[in-house]
This record gives structure tokens, C-alpha cells and sequence, in this order.
């Protein structure tokens, strides 16, 4: 089964803000907002995609449904069957190679029973997982949008379009979903049956319950993750189920009072012909490939040379 995309930037502004705006110029007044949101440090953060027309699906839930697992459980069991799915790759991931991820982790003081920890280290390694990539970062996430764009000429105007994602830290929900999540937790033993307790919620590094930093990719990348356990729907749709429940359960007034956004992000839906100058500028921001994806295998080459040249005597006169 295919993933859905959106066909228009109409169908798109129904669940973002501003995502129904396709933006082909003005890229100095882009920077110009990333860099006031950067500075007002108030929360904000960010992801970057490299099509318009993606929705917010997780790898797990990309796995999932263009493979077609759910016709191996009854359809009144999907939900059931996703979780088992991502309890499997848990597990799978903790037995691998005699258990060394495992052992890693044990050592690094994290209790092997903190799913939240080893779905972080599968997220860095590509493995699927219900987790989806944010960054405090505007730039960072500027950077996943065009690294590896195509740009092939389209009569759907949606096609010829990248997004910068941005939403923030205290977005009212978030702090719900934090207060409700943290509150269930009340040690590191933390078994995926556990965590899916909660539809939805925000991981972010400085948890210290969470231990999330276990990858050097996550401290460039200025990294966290957004949580979404529904088997098929986006994250923009699942926050907006959770609006739309909030909502009338709450009343409209106390709804209003409680500052609840009713998308989960903002949108720049920035056209693909500006990739060329995006790059130029990130490279000079030093927001490179090197950067963001530390290559340990270059570590031992680039420190030995460095502490030979620091100590070489080049200005020293000849006896």
C-alpha cells in the first residue's frame, strides 16, 4: 500500500499553518525569520523534509504500511498488532550480535529495559521506529530538506515544492503530553508497552529519564523526537484527533484558555529552484555533511595528523 501525500497546498493548510503558502522567492527574509527565531531561544523547534507533499509518517509506520502488515492480523487487532511489531524490533535490536548494543547501554548506565534509549540508537541507525526526527535547530533541519533533493519538473505544483517544519518546545500540548508521560514513568524501566500508553508525546535530550544521547549524530544535529504509536495515521493528523478530543471535551471557552494550537506546526513551503543557494549559504554557516553526520571512521586519521602538525617546528631556523 502507498503512503498518502497531499495533491495541493489547499489540502495541505487544513493541518499546518501557513500550509497552504508555496513560497518561489524573498529566501534573504527566510533566513532573516530562522534567525529571529533562533535568537528569541523561546522553544521553537524544527524539520526539515525534502517534499511538500510528505506527511509526517515515521519509518515504522512507513514499514508498516507500504508493506502491508496489517493483513497478517485481524482488522479489529491492527493497533495491537503494530505494538507487537514495535516490541519485536526492540527486541530484535537488543539480541543483535550477542546482545553488544545491549551491553553498550549497560555500561553507559542506562537500564536495558528503557525502550525510549534503544529506539533512539535504532532512529540514528535507520532502523524503523515510532519516533520522527525534530531539531532546535532552524538550520539543521534546513540542512535534511536539501541534502539529498531531487528536482524533476511537475504539472502538480506541490511536486516542485521542499518544507521547513516549525513548531515549539511549550506548545500547550506538548507540555500535556510531557506532564501525563512523565508522570507514568517512575523509573527507567521503561517496556514499549509502556510508552505506548501515550499516543503521542515529545522526547527530548535533556530528559534525563529518557537517555536519548547515546549517538555523537544527536549533538550536531541539535536533535529530539516527536512520538506518534498510531499505526497509519501522521503525526499532524494524530495531534489533530487530539485537538479535536480536547475540544469537546473541554468546552470551547476553556479550550481557547488553555492556549491549545490547532496545527502541530508552521509551514515554509520553499520551491526547489532555491536549493542551489540554500546549500551555498549553509556550507558557509559551516552546516556541511561532515557536520552533520560526525564520521567516527575519519577520527583516528584527522587527530593523528592534527597533533603531528601542532608539534611539527616549521618556524624553527635550520642549525
Amino acid at each position: 500500500m502507498k503512503l498518502q501525500e497531499y495533491q495541493s497546498f489547499e489540502e495541505k493548510g487544513k493541518f499546518f499553518k501557513n500550509g497552504e503558502i508555496p513560497i518561489n522567492i524573498n529566501l534573504n527574509k527566510i533566513f532573516e525569520e530562522l534567525e529571529k527565531f533562533q535568537t528569541k531561544g523561546s522553544g521553537f523547534i524544527y524539520r526539515g523534509c525534502s517534499e511538500a507533499k510528505y506527511r509526517m509518517y515515521n519509518s515504522a509506520q512507513r514499514l508498516y504500511i507500504e508493506q502491508d502488515l496489517h493483513l497478517h492480523t485481524p482488522e479489529d487487532r491492527i493497533t495491537e498488532h503494530y505494538v507487537k511489531f514495535i516490541s519485536e524490533l526492540i527486541i530484535s535490536a537488543q539480541e543483535w550480535n550477542n546482545g553488544v548494543i545491549r551491553e553498550l547501554l549497560i555500561q553507559a548506565g542506562i537500564n536495558p529495559n528503557n525502550s525510549i534509549a534503544f529506539l533512539s540508537y535504532m532512529q540514528h541507525y535507520g532502523l524503523p521506529t515510532p519516533f520522527l526526527d525534530f531539531t532546535f535547530n532552524p538550520f539543521v533541519a534546513l540542512f535534511f530538506a536539501v541534502d539529498n533533493i531531487e528536482y524533476k519538473a511537475s504539472d502538480h505544483a506541490i511536486d516542485n515544492y521542499f518544507s521547513l517544519y516549525y513548531s515549539y518546545e511549550n506548545n500547550t500540548a506538548f507540555e500535556l503530553w510531557k506532564y501525563v508521560f512523565d508522570k507514568s514513568l517512575e523509573d527507567e524501566n521503561i517496556p514499549y508497552e509502556k510508552l505506548d500508553d501515550n499516543f503521542m508525546s515529545i522526547i527530548v535530550p535533556k530528559g534525563e529519564l529518557y537517555k536519548i544521547v547515546n549517538s555523537l549524530n544527536i549533538i550536531n544535529q541539535d536533535g529530539l523526537f516527536l512520538y506518534n504509536n498510531h499505526p497509519w495515521y501522521p503525526m499532524e493528523r494524530t495531534y489533530l484527533e487530539y485537538i479535536y478530543e480536547m475540544k469537546e471535551n473541554l468546552g470551547e471557552e476553556k479550550f481557547k484558555e488553555k492556549m491549545l494550537l490547532s496545527e502541530i506546526s508552521g509551514c515554509y513551503n520553499i520551491h526547489k529552484s532555491l536549493v542551489p543557494e540554500i546549500k551555498d549559504r549553509l556550507s558557509k554557516m559551516g552546516i556541511t555533511k561532515d557536520y552533520i553526520y560526525p564520521n567516527i571512521l575519519k577520527f583516528r586519521e584527522q587527530v593523528t595528523n592534527d597533533g603531528i602538525r601542532r608539534v611539527l617546528s616549521i618556524d624553527k631556523k635550520d642549525d
